[in-house]
């Protein structure tokens, strides 16, 4: 994996794993990888892998969810990251039902030294999604325009869960943001 050159396109250097740098990590990604489904868009099938991905992102395209958030999760487990990728869907407001249609994939970053036993969910694949990690608790989060909202989803209570606690295996879920005007 060509670790400079990633962190190249982002406008970053290396450094130790921390939530400080995570921060860098995310924002940097979601501000110079652009969210794109081109391929999806005039049907043509793009390769989902991360070493595909990766690649497609060091030639300065951009992509969704399966392609930025399977490349940041290769980069992020280089430079050291405890990370779980999660299938999940995405639930466009409040009032919609859960959605968990494997439809999206989304991250978990645990283990970092400056915030033991906290985990953060780390989402570079969503067009309008958080600019930096959110705190994988229930709670209510603004990020400039956006209030984001994580809660239990009745899905996962409805199946013994959490969404705001996934064990490894299961999937993740956000609500898109609310903008705030």
């Amino acid at each position: 994996m060509d670790v400079t050159g990633y962190l190249a396109r982002l406008g970053l250097g290396p450094e130790p794993p921390s939530l400080a740098a995570l921060r860098r990590l995310h924002a940097a990604h979601v501000e110079r990888v652009p969210y794109e489904a081109l391929e999806v868009q005039l049907g043509r099938p793009a390769p989902l892998d991360p070493p595909a991905s990766l690649a497609r992102i060091l030639r300065g395209r951009g992509g969704y969810c399966y392609h930025l958030n399977g490349a940041f999760s290769a980069l992020l487990r280089a430079l050291g990251y405890q990370v779980t990728r999660h299938i999940g869907g995405v639930q466009s407001s409040a009032a919609d039902a859960p959605n968990i249609d494997r439809n999206h994939l989304a991250l978990t970053v645990a283990g970092l030294p400056d915030a033991p036993g906290a985990e953060f969910l780390a989402d570079t694949g969503l067009g309008d999604g958080p600019h930096e990690p959110l705190p994988l608790r229930e709670g209510t989060y603004v990020q400039g325009p956006h209030t984001y909202r994580l809660r239990p989803s009745e899905w996962r209570r409805a199946a013994g869960g959490s969404s705001t606690t996934p064990p490894a295996a299961s999937p993740a879920w956000i609500s898109r943001p609310e903008s705030r005007r």
